[in-house]
Protein backbone atom coordinates (compact mmCIF):
# COMPACT_ATOMS: atom_id res chain seq x y z
CA UNK A 1 0.00 0.00 0.00
CA UNK A 2 3.06 2.30 0.68
CA UNK A 3 4.71 1.11 -2.22
CA UNK A 4 1.63 2.24 -4.29
CA UNK A 5 1.30 5.18 -2.73
CA UNK A 6 4.86 6.60 -3.38
CA UNK A 7 4.74 5.28 -7.11
CA UNK A 8 1.28 7.73 -7.77
CA UNK A 9 2.79 10.16 -5.95
CA UNK A 10 6.11 10.05 -8.50
CA UNK A 11 3.68 9.56 -11.43
CA UNK A 12 2.05 12.70 -10.48
CA UNK A 13 5.56 14.44 -10.17
CA UNK A 14 6.83 13.38 -13.26
CA UNK A 15 3.10 14.67 -15.05
CA UNK A 16 3.28 18.01 -13.17
CA UNK A 17 6.88 18.36 -14.25
CA UNK A 18 6.24 17.73 -18.18
CA UNK A 19 3.42 19.76 -17.79
CA UNK A 20 5.41 22.47 -16.36
CA UNK A 21 7.83 22.12 -19.23
CA UNK A 22 5.22 21.98 -22.09
CA UNK A 23 3.63 25.18 -20.76
CA UNK A 24 7.38 27.05 -20.47
CA UNK A 25 8.29 25.98 -24.38
CA UNK A 26 5.83 24.12 -25.77
CA UNK A 27 2.58 24.60 -27.88
CA UNK A 28 -0.44 24.96 -26.05
CA UNK A 29 -2.16 23.04 -29.34
CA UNK A 30 0.00 20.27 -29.18
CA UNK A 31 -0.36 20.17 -25.19
CA UNK A 32 -4.32 19.55 -25.15
CA UNK A 33 -3.88 17.99 -28.26
CA UNK A 34 -1.78 15.22 -27.13
CA UNK A 35 -1.29 15.30 -23.01
CA UNK A 36 -4.18 16.62 -21.88
CA UNK A 37 -8.46 15.77 -22.30
CA UNK A 38 -9.11 18.72 -20.54
CA UNK A 39 -11.60 19.92 -23.23
CA UNK A 40 -13.17 16.86 -24.32
CA UNK A 41 -15.54 17.22 -22.39
CA UNK A 42 -17.14 20.17 -23.75
CA UNK A 43 -15.97 19.11 -27.65
CA UNK A 44 -18.00 16.15 -26.73
CA UNK A 45 -21.04 18.50 -25.55
CA UNK A 46 -20.37 20.54 -28.41
CA UNK A 47 -20.57 18.47 -31.10
CA UNK A 48 -23.60 16.61 -29.24
CA UNK A 49 -25.50 19.63 -29.40
CA UNK A 50 -24.82 20.32 -33.16
CA UNK A 51 -26.21 16.93 -34.46
CA UNK A 52 -28.71 17.49 -31.77
CA UNK A 53 -29.88 20.76 -33.70
CA UNK A 54 -29.63 19.05 -37.03
CA UNK A 55 -31.57 16.06 -35.62
CA UNK A 56 -34.85 18.89 -34.99
CA UNK A 57 -34.36 20.75 -37.35
CA UNK A 58 -35.09 17.58 -39.06
CA UNK A 59 -38.17 16.84 -37.52
CA UNK A 60 -39.43 20.12 -37.24
CA UNK A 61 -39.12 20.65 -33.49
CA UNK A 62 -36.25 23.37 -33.78
CA UNK A 63 -36.84 26.66 -32.15
CA UNK A 64 -33.80 28.03 -31.46
CA UNK A 65 -32.36 29.04 -35.29
CA UNK A 66 -36.34 30.14 -35.65
CA UNK A 67 -35.77 32.78 -32.90
CA UNK A 68 -32.37 33.57 -33.99
CA UNK A 69 -33.93 34.34 -37.46
CA UNK A 70 -37.23 36.28 -35.65
CA UNK A 71 -34.66 38.07 -34.22
CA UNK A 72 -32.34 39.29 -36.86
CA UNK A 73 -35.98 40.35 -38.90
CA UNK A 74 -36.69 42.38 -35.66
CA UNK A 75 -33.73 44.35 -35.44
CA UNK A 76 -33.88 44.82 -39.17
CA UNK A 77 -36.94 46.55 -38.74
CA UNK A 78 -35.28 48.83 -36.04
CA UNK A 79 -32.92 50.50 -38.75
CA UNK A 80 -32.42 53.42 -39.90
CA UNK A 81 -32.91 54.19 -42.51
CA UNK A 82 -35.69 51.01 -42.94
CA UNK A 83 -34.48 49.35 -46.13
CA UNK A 84 -37.49 47.78 -48.01
CA UNK A 85 -34.90 44.76 -49.06
CA UNK A 86 -33.36 42.53 -46.31
CA UNK A 87 -33.26 39.34 -45.19
CA UNK A 88 -33.74 37.83 -48.53
CA UNK A 89 -31.23 35.49 -47.54
CA UNK A 90 -32.90 33.67 -44.74
CA UNK A 91 -36.60 34.98 -45.16
CA UNK A 92 -37.60 31.29 -46.91
CA UNK A 93 -36.02 28.97 -44.51
CA UNK A 94 -37.77 31.29 -41.79
CA UNK A 95 -40.98 30.87 -42.89
CA UNK A 96 -40.49 27.01 -43.79
CA UNK A 97 -39.22 26.86 -40.00
CA UNK A 98 -42.20 28.10 -38.24
CA UNK A 99 -44.54 26.18 -40.61
CA UNK A 100 -42.93 23.52 -39.37
CA UNK A 101 -42.45 24.36 -35.85
CA UNK A 102 -46.62 25.17 -35.49
CA UNK A 103 -47.40 21.85 -37.19
CA UNK A 104 -44.93 19.99 -34.67
CA UNK A 105 -47.11 21.99 -31.62
CA UNK A 106 -42.97 23.06 -30.59
CA UNK A 107 -44.33 26.98 -30.07
CA UNK A 108 -45.38 28.29 -27.41
CA UNK A 109 -47.86 31.60 -27.30
CA UNK A 110 -45.58 33.90 -26.97
CA UNK A 111 -43.32 32.96 -29.20
CA UNK A 112 -46.01 32.65 -31.80
CA UNK A 113 -47.26 35.74 -31.27
CA UNK A 114 -43.80 37.14 -31.04
CA UNK A 115 -43.26 35.57 -34.76
CA UNK A 116 -46.30 37.22 -36.24
CA UNK A 117 -46.15 40.39 -35.43
CA UNK A 118 -42.37 40.58 -36.38
CA UNK A 119 -43.27 39.12 -39.54
CA UNK A 120 -46.51 41.09 -40.32
CA UNK A 121 -44.29 43.89 -39.42
CA UNK A 122 -41.53 42.95 -41.94
CA UNK A 123 -44.14 42.36 -44.68
CA UNK A 124 -45.52 45.91 -44.62
CA UNK A 125 -41.97 47.31 -44.60
CA UNK A 126 -41.50 45.19 -47.58
CA UNK A 127 -44.18 45.79 -49.69
CA UNK A 128 -42.04 47.36 -52.32
CA UNK A 129 -39.23 45.33 -52.81
CA UNK A 130 -39.15 43.79 -56.29
CA UNK A 131 -37.52 40.09 -54.55
CA UNK A 132 -39.21 37.38 -55.77
CA UNK A 133 -37.98 35.30 -52.28
CA UNK A 134 -39.92 37.96 -50.23
CA UNK A 135 -43.14 37.62 -52.38
CA UNK A 136 -42.96 33.73 -52.03
CA UNK A 137 -42.26 34.28 -48.29
CA UNK A 138 -45.20 36.44 -47.95
CA UNK A 139 -47.44 34.05 -49.94
CA UNK A 140 -46.95 30.86 -47.48
CA UNK A 141 -47.06 32.71 -44.93
CA UNK A 142 -50.45 33.80 -45.27
CA UNK A 143 -51.31 30.40 -45.22
CA UNK A 144 -50.20 29.76 -41.45
CA UNK A 145 -52.03 29.66 -38.61
CA UNK A 146 -50.33 31.93 -36.33
CA UNK A 147 -53.33 32.91 -34.71
CA UNK A 148 -52.08 33.66 -30.23
CA UNK A 149 -54.09 35.37 -27.31
CA UNK A 150 -50.57 36.71 -26.15
CA UNK A 151 -49.81 40.39 -26.32
CA UNK A 152 -47.96 41.78 -28.86
CA UNK A 153 -44.47 41.07 -29.05
CA UNK A 154 -43.17 43.04 -32.32
CA UNK A 155 -41.07 45.99 -32.38
CA UNK A 156 -42.37 49.05 -30.72
CA UNK A 157 -41.00 53.04 -29.81
CA UNK A 158 -38.14 53.19 -27.19
CA UNK A 159 -39.87 56.07 -25.52
CA UNK A 160 -38.64 57.46 -22.40
CA UNK A 161 -36.04 55.72 -20.50
CA UNK A 162 -37.65 54.04 -17.11
CA UNK A 163 -36.70 55.58 -14.11
CA UNK A 164 -39.08 53.63 -11.74
CA UNK A 165 -35.80 52.41 -9.80
CA UNK A 166 -33.65 55.15 -8.39
CA UNK A 167 -29.82 54.27 -9.00
CA UNK A 168 -29.65 54.81 -5.33
CA UNK A 169 -31.85 51.72 -4.82
CA UNK A 170 -30.67 49.45 -7.12
CA UNK A 171 -27.20 50.43 -5.77
CA UNK A 172 -28.30 49.44 -2.07
CA UNK A 173 -29.67 46.41 -3.50
CA UNK A 174 -26.59 45.53 -5.42
CA UNK A 175 -24.27 45.81 -2.41
CA UNK A 176 -26.70 44.20 0.18
CA UNK A 177 -26.91 41.24 -1.40
CA UNK A 178 -24.27 38.63 0.19
CA UNK A 179 -23.22 34.97 -0.22
CA UNK A 180 -25.36 33.30 2.97
CA UNK A 181 -24.86 30.13 3.54
CA UNK A 182 -26.80 29.62 6.93
CA UNK A 183 -30.29 29.63 6.11
CA UNK A 184 -33.47 29.02 8.83
CA UNK A 185 -35.71 26.09 7.73
CA UNK A 186 -38.40 27.76 6.23
CA UNK A 187 -38.96 27.19 2.60
CA UNK A 188 -39.10 29.32 0.01
CA UNK A 189 -42.93 29.94 -1.90
CA UNK A 190 -42.22 28.69 -5.21
CA UNK A 191 -44.12 31.92 -6.41
CA UNK A 192 -41.26 33.88 -5.19
CA UNK A 193 -39.06 31.75 -6.90
CA UNK A 194 -41.01 32.04 -10.56
CA UNK A 195 -41.01 36.08 -9.96
CA UNK A 196 -37.23 35.80 -9.72
CA UNK A 197 -36.71 33.47 -12.83
CA UNK A 198 -39.30 35.96 -15.07
CA UNK A 199 -36.83 38.28 -14.11
CA UNK A 200 -34.10 36.83 -14.80
CA UNK A 201 -34.86 35.83 -18.34
CA UNK A 202 -35.55 39.68 -18.86
CA UNK A 203 -31.57 39.54 -19.48
CA UNK A 204 -30.26 39.78 -23.31
CA UNK A 205 -29.47 36.47 -24.65
CA UNK A 206 -27.40 36.40 -28.19
CA UNK A 207 -30.50 36.68 -30.89
CA UNK A 208 -33.09 36.04 -28.04
CA UNK A 209 -32.59 32.36 -27.83
CA UNK A 210 -32.66 31.80 -24.26
CA UNK A 211 -30.21 29.04 -24.20
CA UNK A 212 -30.53 27.89 -20.86
CA UNK A 213 -32.72 26.26 -17.87
CA UNK A 214 -32.86 26.83 -14.25
CA UNK A 215 -33.65 23.57 -12.58
CA UNK A 216 -35.17 24.06 -9.02
CA UNK A 217 -34.71 21.07 -6.38
CA UNK A 218 -36.37 22.63 -3.39
CA UNK A 219 -36.28 19.85 -1.12
CA UNK A 220 -33.33 19.82 1.43
CA UNK A 221 -32.09 16.66 0.79
CA UNK A 222 -32.39 17.00 -2.95
CA UNK A 223 -30.33 20.21 -2.48
CA UNK A 224 -27.69 18.65 -0.40
CA UNK A 225 -27.49 15.62 -2.68
CA UNK A 226 -26.40 18.42 -5.54
CA UNK A 227 -24.58 20.62 -3.33
CA UNK A 228 -22.47 18.02 -2.13
CA UNK A 229 -21.26 17.07 -5.72
CA UNK A 230 -20.09 20.31 -6.21
CA UNK A 231 -17.27 20.22 -3.70
CA UNK A 232 -16.43 23.40 -1.63
CA UNK A 233 -19.18 22.78 0.05
CA UNK A 234 -18.17 21.09 3.33
CA UNK A 235 -19.06 22.98 6.54
CA UNK A 236 -22.65 24.15 5.69
CA UNK A 237 -24.17 21.80 2.85
CA UNK A 238 -26.38 19.90 5.56
CA UNK A 239 -28.04 23.72 6.12
CA UNK A 240 -28.64 24.41 2.64
CA UNK A 241 -32.29 24.15 1.92
CA UNK A 242 -32.93 24.77 -1.58
CA UNK A 243 -31.00 24.55 -4.99
CA UNK A 244 -30.88 25.79 -8.32
CA UNK A 245 -29.01 24.21 -10.76
CA UNK A 246 -28.41 26.33 -13.86
CA UNK A 247 -27.99 24.26 -17.41
CA UNK A 248 -26.90 25.92 -20.64
CA UNK A 249 -28.13 23.89 -23.69
CA UNK A 250 -25.83 23.61 -26.48
CA UNK A 251 -28.59 22.23 -29.12
CA UNK A 252 -29.17 26.02 -29.29
CA UNK A 253 -26.36 26.53 -32.30
CA UNK A 254 -25.34 24.71 -35.44
CA UNK A 255 -22.18 26.75 -35.02
CA UNK A 256 -18.74 26.19 -32.83
CA UNK A 257 -18.14 29.34 -32.47
CA UNK A 258 -21.30 29.96 -30.41
CA UNK A 259 -20.22 27.14 -27.85
CA UNK A 260 -19.28 29.88 -24.98
CA UNK A 261 -22.83 31.58 -25.34
CA UNK A 262 -24.42 29.52 -22.82
CA UNK A 263 -22.05 30.82 -20.34
CA UNK A 264 -22.76 34.23 -20.90
CA UNK A 265 -26.36 34.46 -21.58
CA UNK A 266 -27.63 32.27 -18.70
CA UNK A 267 -24.84 33.89 -16.05
CA UNK A 268 -26.45 37.70 -17.33
CA UNK A 269 -29.73 36.07 -15.84
CA UNK A 270 -27.93 34.18 -12.94
CA UNK A 271 -27.53 38.10 -11.76
CA UNK A 272 -30.70 39.08 -12.55
CA UNK A 273 -32.15 36.09 -10.58
CA UNK A 274 -30.04 36.86 -7.57
CA UNK A 275 -30.86 40.46 -7.33
CA UNK A 276 -34.98 39.85 -7.67
CA UNK A 277 -34.16 36.87 -5.17
CA UNK A 278 -32.75 39.56 -2.81
CA UNK A 279 -35.37 41.86 -3.16
CA UNK A 280 -38.37 39.65 -1.89
CA UNK A 281 -35.93 39.19 0.92
CA UNK A 282 -34.50 35.82 0.02
CA UNK A 283 -31.04 35.20 0.11
CA UNK A 284 -28.81 33.52 -1.90
CA UNK A 285 -25.66 31.91 -2.48
CA UNK A 286 -23.32 31.25 -6.02
CA UNK A 287 -21.49 27.54 -5.63
CA UNK A 288 -18.85 27.48 -8.21
CA UNK A 289 -18.77 24.39 -11.14
CA UNK A 290 -15.92 23.64 -11.78
CA UNK A 291 -15.11 21.31 -14.97
CA UNK A 292 -14.14 18.25 -13.36
CA UNK A 293 -14.86 15.16 -14.95
CA UNK A 294 -15.89 12.77 -11.75
CA UNK A 295 -18.55 15.62 -10.63
CA UNK A 296 -19.58 16.56 -14.06
CA UNK A 297 -21.12 12.84 -15.02
CA UNK A 298 -22.42 12.25 -10.70
CA UNK A 299 -24.74 15.28 -11.63
CA UNK A 300 -25.44 14.62 -15.17
CA UNK A 301 -26.49 10.89 -13.81
CA UNK A 302 -28.74 12.40 -11.14
CA UNK A 303 -30.60 14.92 -12.50
CA UNK A 304 -30.67 13.70 -16.01
CA UNK A 305 -29.06 15.77 -18.46
CA UNK A 306 -28.09 15.35 -21.85
CA UNK A 307 -24.86 15.19 -23.63
CA UNK A 308 -25.83 18.76 -25.15
CA UNK A 309 -26.33 20.18 -22.06
CA UNK A 310 -23.72 21.75 -19.86
CA UNK A 311 -24.05 22.66 -15.88
CA UNK A 312 -22.89 26.38 -15.31
CA UNK A 313 -23.53 26.86 -11.75
CA UNK A 314 -25.52 26.22 -8.88
CA UNK A 315 -27.58 28.83 -6.24
CA UNK A 316 -28.29 27.95 -3.45
CA UNK A 317 -31.56 30.02 -1.76
CA UNK A 318 -33.66 30.32 0.95
CA UNK A 319 -34.24 33.03 4.58
CA UNK A 320 -30.71 33.75 5.76
CA UNK A 321 -30.76 32.84 9.29
CA UNK A 322 -30.08 36.14 11.40
CA UNK A 323 -27.41 34.63 14.01
CA UNK A 324 -25.23 33.85 11.13
CA UNK A 325 -22.15 35.11 9.20
CA UNK A 326 -21.73 36.01 5.96
CA UNK A 327 -18.32 37.35 4.29
CA UNK A 328 -18.49 41.03 3.35
CA UNK A 329 -15.90 40.17 0.53
CA UNK A 330 -15.15 43.96 -0.46
CA UNK A 331 -14.79 44.06 -4.58
CA UNK A 332 -11.85 46.14 -6.28
CA UNK A 333 -11.65 49.92 -5.70
CA UNK A 334 -13.30 51.30 -9.60
CA UNK A 335 -10.34 52.36 -11.13
CA UNK A 336 -9.00 48.51 -10.65
CA UNK A 337 -11.93 47.43 -12.54
CA UNK A 338 -12.42 50.15 -15.36
CA UNK A 339 -10.23 51.95 -17.83
CA UNK A 340 -11.89 54.47 -20.16
CA UNK A 341 -10.01 54.97 -22.98
CA UNK A 342 -9.26 55.79 -26.93
CA UNK A 343 -8.01 54.07 -29.50
CA UNK A 344 -4.37 54.94 -30.79
CA UNK A 345 -3.87 56.42 -27.40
Amino acid sequence: MLIRGKLRQNLKVMRDSLREATYSAGSGRLHYRFMSRSFDRETAAVFAGIKEHRKRTRVGSEIFELRRRIHMIEKGLTMRPRRDTFAVAYIGMTIDRLSRAIDAGALDNVTIAWARDVLDAYFVATSTSSSRAIADAQRRYAQLDVSSEAPYGGPAPLGEPTRSVAYRDLAQLAASRRSVRWYTDASVDREIVDRAIEVAMEAPTACNRVPYRFRVFDSPDDARTIATIAGGTAGYVHNLQSIVVVVGDLAAYVEERDRHLIYIDSSLAAMSFLLAMQSQGVATCCINWPDITAPEKKLTDLIGLRRHERVVMLIAYGYGDPTGLAPISPKFPLPRARTFERLGE
